[in-house]
């Protein structure tokens, strides 16, 4: 009894003062033990969701007060006595375009939210993986030609997975659209997938500039960019949301040095 009302009083605690509180555990290991471990655990994953909201509040506002100011002095200049019929068309057409992009922040963390919100297993189905990423390669071929880099292409045949085919779609493009964005003029960007020792991995492989180690789990963060790619359109969902997918699928999103360049490599488990 002893036990219990020092769990209830702890318990109390953690609701009116400090999350960061455990129950006590003794050495004793019996039921008592095991209901207070659980209960931390459930309690540490509650915490981490606390401070991941605190974390996309404060990035959202700080990421959108650029667009946002903006576009509020776009539109006092063009409320200024004698701004030209054509000025203002610019500025409208300058307006929308900041909007979209808004709008598009907004887009991109409403699917994480979805993604990270609850089990959609009950929807997944058997998809051709192979033919998959020969429509990825296709679709992004002449995004690599525009900008002289070369797409290539090798995967093997009769690969398939359980899951989305439209997630599984989106999280391929963002990687594939990823590499071709951050690499140079004349650089190679290569899919490649095969099915080994129960495990299924693709990977999309660059041979730019790459991520540095200490980096590496901090570009899978909300709104995190390197600086090398503060220049480049994006607004640093594109990997957040990637590593949702991933994680919906009960798979693993491995970040690698290429020597040069960048291996990201998603390992479904298969066997």
């Amino acid at each position: 009894m002893r036990r219990i009302e020092t769990v209830s009083n702890t318990s109390r605690n953690i609701i009116s003062e400090d999350l960061r509180q455990r129950l006590p555990v003794t050495q004793a290991g019996d039921e008592l033990d095991h209901l207070a471990g659980s209960i931390n655990a459930m309690l540490d994953r509650i915490e981490t969701l606390m401070e991941d909201l605190r974390q996309v509040t404060t990035d959202i506002a700080h990421d959108l007060r650029t667009p946002l100011s903006r576009l509020r002095q776009r539109m006092e200049l063009a409320s200024r006595p004698g701004t030209d019929v054509e000025a203002l068309r610019n500025t409208l057409a300058a307006s929308v375009t900041e909007i979209d992009s808004i709008l598009s922040i907004f887009a991109a963390l409403l699917h994480i939210a979805q993604l990270q919100s609850g089990p959609r297993r009950a929807a997944f189905k058997e998809v051709d993986l192979s033919a998959l990423l020969g429509t990825i390669a296709e679709l992004y071929k002449p995004m690599a030609e525009e900008n002289g880099q070369h797409l290539l292409e090798k995967v093997d045949g009769s690969l398939s997975v359980r899951g989305e085919r439209e997630l599984l779609m989106q999280l391929f493009a963002n990687l594939t659209e990823n590499a071709l964005r951050h690499t140079p003029r004349g650089s190679a960007v290569s899919i490649f997938a095969s099915r080994s020792n129960g495990k299924l991995t693709v990977s999309i492989v660059d041979n730019g500039p790459g991520i540095p180690d200490n980096m590496r789990e901090k570009v899978l963060q909300r709104f995190f960019r390197l600086e090398v790619s503060r220049t480049t359109v994006g607004n640093g969902l594109g990997l957040s949301l990637a590593n949702a997918i991933v994680n919906v699928h009960d798979a693993g999103l491995e970040l690698a040095d290429a020597a040069p360049g960048l291996r990201a490599s998603v390992i479904f488990h298969t066997g």
